[in-house]
């Protein structure tokens, strides 16, 4: 089953949020975050907001839900 890409769209919107919640919900900032996997705070940011989609930027999430123990849905295949 295929979904379409509005389905698509809210599917990973609905994903990052729940990341950004789990993160709120177990204090863990941008600035460890950030020392984690080497970067800024900014770009943590724009990485937990779904605006960086490089495969590093993938790679560099994983590490992060690794870090943080967060076990949602695999969205980043």
């Amino acid at each position: 089953m295929h979904m379409s890409v509005k389905e698509a769209r809210r599917t990973l919107k609905r994903a990052y949020s729940d990341f950004q919640f789990h993160l709120d919900e177990n204090e863990v900032s941008r600035k460890e975050l950030a020392e984690v996997i080497g970067t800024s705070e900014q770009y943590v940011s724009r990485l937990v907001n779904g605006r960086e989609d490089s495969k590093a930027a993938k790679e560099k999430l994983r590490k992060l839900f690794e870090y943080t123990g967060y076990h949602g849905d695999n969205w980043l295949a």
